[in-house]
């Protein structure tokens, strides 16, 4: 048997991901409704905040450069294969439109509610923090609402 392609372990690891977030969120949903789904998010949030911090410290992403978050996040599609384009980069807003998500057949075929990107997601809200702290990230388009694809709007 040949050894699997460094695709295919990306692929499985995928899997393995948004199984796990799709196990944790609906848990929480079961057990704590949309309270323990808020702490959740916030929870990711910080970690995704931890993240930009030390993306910040290694020169992936610049402070108040908001474009610096899609290009830290294209230099992860190797990682991740999530395929980003840039909608629109300014000093105030970015826009990115994801047209493909490793995760989304896996949460769907798990169960995971339409809303699981709120929550996960949440993460990506904090890796932009670290470049500004005034920005807020909302998903108006998602793959998981029906559409076909995600935008990720980030904005002061």
């Amino acid at each position: 048997m040949s050894s699997p392609s460094a695709e295919d372990v990306r692929k499985a690891s995928m899997v393995t991901v948004a199984s796990v977030h799709t196990v944790y969120i609906e848990a929480v949903r079961k057990i704590s409704g949309e309270k323990g789904l808020r702490a959740v998010g916030e929870a990711n949030r910080l970690h995704g905040l931890e993240l930009g911090k030390a993306g910040v410290a290694s020169g992936g992403l610049k402070k108040g450069d908001l474009k610096s978050i899609y290009e830290f996040f294209q230099g992860a599609h190797p990682y991740f294969g999530f395929e980003i384009e840039l909608l629109k980069a300014t000093s105030r807003e970015l826009e990115m439109k994801v047209t493909y998500c490793p995760w989304i057949e896996t949460f769907k075929s798990e169960g995971a509610g339409t809303d699981i990107c709120n929550w996960v997601c949440k993460m990506d809200e904090g890796i932009g923090q670290a470049v500004d702290s005034k920005l807020a990230m909302t998903i108006p388009k998602c793959m998981m609402r029906g559409d076909a694809y995600c935008i990720y709007r980030y904005q002061k």
